[in-house]
């Protein structure tokens, strides 16, 4: 694996990860109780979804356009390698 197919791959990694944080906040904030569980406290779950709340706007500001842009980057430099043999 050359050096900078592992720089977009980290690229397309960070945009998919950031722009499943928007998600996640962006319906936690829609609906408080989705991720709530009645019979079950789960701490990690709520402080997940607590930070996903907070940064969710400047996550998905930043995480879409970046995994747009590496994903069609990505593809068109496999479609020239694929061209040239």
């Amino acid at each position: 694996m050359k050096k900078d197919r592992r720089g977009s791959a980290v690229t397309l990694f960070t945009g998919l990860l950031l722009t499943a944080v928007f998600g996640i906040g962006l319906a936690s904030v829609r609906n408080p109780g989705l991720f709530q569980n009645r019979y079950l406290q789960d701490t990690a779950r709520d402080f997940f979804v607590n930070l996903c709340e907070q940064i969710w706007l400047p996550a998905g500001v930043v995480g879409i356009p970046m995994f747009l842009v590496s994903l069609i980057l990505d593809l068109r430099r496999d479609r020239k390698e694929r061209r040239r043999g």
